[in-house]
């Protein structure tokens, strides 16, 4: 049952964030991961056998929405200085595109952690525990949504 309910909510997620996906793999550039054209990773490269803890991974550091999320008032300025730098209305439409499918995708990525971590949280035997344990997943939970709340906002701001 456990099983079924993870390979539902796995399921759901996929669905819901394939719009993301297909809108990052329609960029001209080759996928080079989040560190774009600066990635140590070459065309071809194989890791062989050295696994990703020698091969100078470096884990998550505040990238994108994986570590930790920016605050409204950093990403703004990033918003600011990112659409200063394209050139065409063309192309800043399609930074705010694919940012609004990025926010969307870690908007079901949240949710979808919350639900394991419930689920996780559930199987706790001792009751004061288990709800203080549900009540840090609710609010950290609500802090995620409401950050990608305002910067969702600020993109449509910017879109104007």
């Amino acid at each position: 049952m456990m099983k079924m309910k993870y390979s539902a909510l796995l399921l759901a997620t996929s669905l819901l964030s394939a719009p993301a996906l297909v809108s990052a793999a329609e960029q001209d550039e080759p996928n080079r991961g989040h560190h774009g054209k600066y990635s140590q990773m070459k065309d071809g490269y194989d890791m062989g056998h050295k696994g990703m803890y020698k091969s100078g991974y470096h884990g998550k550091r505040g990238h994108g929405m994986g570590g930790y999320m920016m605050d409204a008032e950093r990403f703004e300025q990033y918003l600011e200085k990112r659409l200063t730098k394209l050139d065409t209305p063309e192309l800043k439409a399609q930074f705010i595109v694919s940012y609004q499918a990025r926010l969307a995708s870690a908007e079901q990525s949240i949710l979808l952690r919350k639900l394991m971590a419930e689920h996780k949280a559930e199987k706790i035997a001792d009751k004061e525990l288990k709800t203080a344990t549900l009540e840090k997943i609710t609010a950290d939970n609500k802090l995620k949504q409401v950050r990608i709340k305002q910067m969702q906002d600020l993109l449509a701001d910017a879109q104007k």
